[in-house]
């Protein structure tokens, strides 16, 4: 009998309970990725070192006994001010092979921000991110995110996402980058190993 290798499996570990779920869980049924088995997943303590250490312990774990996961994200807010163990958290997944701190500064809104525009002025505050999302996308809402008008401006955001490190010449390390994002990271490599291209066509938007 012939030997069938296990499917690879990758995660997600969130900080947000809401937002970013939402948003990973939608994309993935999007792109319908049968083939790599990604989960989404947020810890009740938000702090970044703690989703560190829930993914380094995903990690040890694995998927199941004998298959280890091809790959873990951390997605993380930098905020405004800062975490306090931010600079802890960044050190530690550093030193883990196959994770992946993937930040946003200072909040992963900014992220649904670049799908209409590409903005490159600092944030001192969320409400004047907020303010600033809800005139290009009215129906944003932290329970309802309205991924079916984000979804056709993908490749608007990955584009503007990079186009924003390049002009601020920002490094690896977001913290000091504000505003900046990595997510397009995920995207892009979501995109890849999907059995779904991306949709390019114009969204309806919905007031």
């Amino acid at each position: 009998m012939a030997f069938k290798s296990p499917k690879k499996a990758e995660l997600i570990v969130c900080e947000g309970s809401s937002t970013e779920p939402a948003y990973f869980n939608a994309l993935i049924r999007e792109l319908r990725l049968h083939a790599v088995k990604v989960r989404v997943m947020s810890p009740e303590d938000s702090e970044p070192i703690n989703i560190v250490d829930r993914a380094i312990a995903e990690k040890r774990q694995g998927v199941a006994p004998g298959i280890p996961y091809n790959k873990i994200w951390c997605v993380i807010d930098v905020e405004v001010p800062p975490h306090r163990t931010l600079g802890n958290a960044w050190e530690k997944a550093a030193n883990v092979n196959g994770l992946d701190l993937i930040l946003t500064n200072p909040f992963f809104e900014y992220w649904f921000l670049l799908h209409f525009k590409k903005v490159t002025t600092p944030f001192n505050k969320d409400k004047d991110l907020h303010d600033m999302l809800k005139e290009v996308h009215p129906s944003y809402r932290k329970t309802h995110i309205g991924f079916d008008n984000l979804y056709p401006l993908t490749e608007t955001a990955i584009k503007n996402s990079k186009e924003v490190l390049k002009e601020k010449h920002c490094s690896d390390d977001l913290r000091d980058c504000n505003p900046s994002t990595h997510v397009h990271l995920i995207v892009e490599h979501l995109q890849k190993i999907s059995e779904r291209p991306m949709c390019r066509v114009t969204p309806t938007r919905r007031l």
